[in-house]
């Protein structure tokens, strides 16, 4: 126990004095996220791998080497994946492993182009981790975090800058209990609940999961107001991008396992402690309740739902308090073909519920008047690169396909490239709402159209390269000075070591 304490109380030391020194700049508040922005959000992400290729075993049956996965292609490492994040094994103790450690880089070049301007930039992170086993099944994981931004050129809409953002990314202790039954987090990590939509992210506290053989159990707590400000993806206020976020998330969640089916509840709430304007009532406090079902089906067929409901309060612009009552849902659903390419079948869709006079569906006090019926959430959803949507006012649905080209070849490095293509049809919920930051303002059901194109290839165990494209075509709810197409190109690496 007096171990236990000591070491709390460094990571927490650590915590504190990286936030202080850490360099931050002031944010810019701007009503739409760029590019440069969304790609950071994306490497924040944690969630489970999704794009298996090499020698990697998936837990499904039915999926082969160089085939696409479940949920969204992504193309940076997560901790799911990396070596150094394996299993703790019997009689790993500092004694017998002493201090493992590591890293990655990810070199990312970016160009966009829609309605607004342009912007093309590139972007270098590099993480370093060092993991040390304490006693039997336990250990100690800490990695930091450089982000280097370099703007290449961009039209005067953009008012950015060349930047550099060094952080603590992690640092937590893991524990197991002799059974392994039981286990414990506690400092700062990534915390995931259900498919993630609702939370998905890091922050600073505690995880508890009990697993048994007929039922699993998660329970968490984690606050944000120790995260860099600049590094701090949960602002909705102006005081929020200034000075970060400060909200408190618990929750948890309850699955139990039936014949390869996965069904789970969840539930969590999320409490604004954050500061505000003179004059202006911005706190924003939500719960969460939502039920999900996933699964695989005759070793052919893997899918993925989740149904959510929001309640809490709001603000309004003129400081009245309104109730909040929205919903969301997704699913997912990949059909793999025993056939040469290696093929697979996509089909998704998402919806997020919307209010008629809301200005920003990321606003905490964006709503004019009546119940908040805008879903507002903590997690990421990934529906197409060039627009970006956020899951509100808006059905997204998208059908596509994933082959291996090379699939049949007797070179293993050609086996696992992957090309991946879906097309993406958007339509809001209420015709006179707005999606996004305050988009699509005609008062017309029809967003658009857009198609992503993805190519990812596996070259070693420690070096990848992936490429997305993206084109977006606005539909009649963009007025005539907003409805030009818009395009995404990204280009980039993964190197381990």
């Amino acid at each position: 126990m007096k171990k236990l304490i000591v070491i709390s109380s460094s990571l927490l030391l650590i915590l504190l004095c990286f936030n202080r020194y850490s360099g931050a700049q002031e944010p810019k508040k701007e009503e739409k996220k760029d590019a440069v922005e969304a790609v950071k959000e994306t490497t924040d992400t944690e969630k489970e791998s999704t794009v298996k290729t090499g020698n990697t075993k998936n837990k499904e049956e039915g999926k082969e080497e160089g085939s696409f996965t479940e949920e969204d292609d992504r193309f940076f490492p997560y901790e799911a994946d990396d070596n150094d994040m394996m299993p703790v094994k019997v009689k790993e103790s500092l004694k017998y492993k002493g201090i493992q450690y590591g890293g990655w880089v990810t070199p990312v070049f970016i160009s966009q182009k829609d309605n607004t301007g342009s912007l093309t930039s590139f972007i270098t992170t590099a993480r370093l981790w060092m993991r040390s086993y304490l006693w039997d099944k336990s250990f100690v994981y800490i990695r930091g975090k450089d982000v280097y931004q370099k703007i290449i050129s961009q039209s005067d809409s953009y008012k950015l800058s060349d930047d550099n953002l060094l952080d603590l990314d992690l640092a937590f202790i893991s524990l197991w209990n002799s059974g392994k039954s039981l286990r414990f987090y506690i400092g700062r990590k990534y915390f995931l609940l259900g498919s993630g939509i609702v939370f998905n992210g890091r922050g600073d506290g505690g995880q508890l999961d009990f697993y048994s053989r007929y039922i699993d159990i998660k329970l968490f707590g984690a606050y944000t107001g120790l995260l860099n400000k600049d590094n701090n993806p949960y602002g909705l206020s102006d005081k929020d991008l200034s000075e970060g976020a400060k909200r408190i998330f618990a929750g948890g969640s309850f699955s139990f396992d039936l014949s390869n089916q996965i069904f789970y509840l969840l539930g969590m709430a999320q409490i604004d402690r954050g500061d505000q304007e003179s004059g202006v009532k911005s706190r924003y406090q939500s719960q969460y309740y939502g039920a999900g079902l996933k699964g695989v089906a005759k070793k052919s067929i893997s899918y993925n739902g989740e149904l959510i409901f929001e309640t809490g309060t709001s603000y309004t612009v003129n400081n009245e308090k309104s109730d909040i009552l929205a919903f969301a849902g997704i699913f997912n659903l990949n059909y793999y073909i025993d056939a040469k390419l290696k093929p697979v079948l996509i089909a998704q869709y998402a919806y997020g519920s919307g209010d008629k006079d809301r200005s920003d569906n990321k606003s905490s006090n964006g709503n004019i008047s009546g119940n908040d019926t805008s879903f507002i959430y903590f997690g990421t959803y990934v529906g197409g690169y060039a627009i970006r949507p956020l899951i509100a006012n808006i059905h997204i649905i998208r059908g596509g396909f994933s082959i291996a080209p090379f699939s049949e070849s007797n070179n293993p490095y050609l086996k696992r490239m992957t090309i991946i293509t879906k097309y993406s049809y958007y339509m809001k919920d209420k015709k006179s709402g707005k999606i996004n930051y305050g988009e699509a303002t005609q008062s017309e059901l029809f967003v658009g159209q857009g198609i992503d194109i993805s190519f990812r290839w596996k070259i070693f165990y420690d070096l990848s390269a992936f490429v997305n494209y993206a084109l977006f075509l606005p539909g009649n709810a963009y007025n005539d000075t907003e409805n030009d197409k818009s395009t995404f190109l990204m280009l980039g690496l993964n190197i381990s070591f």
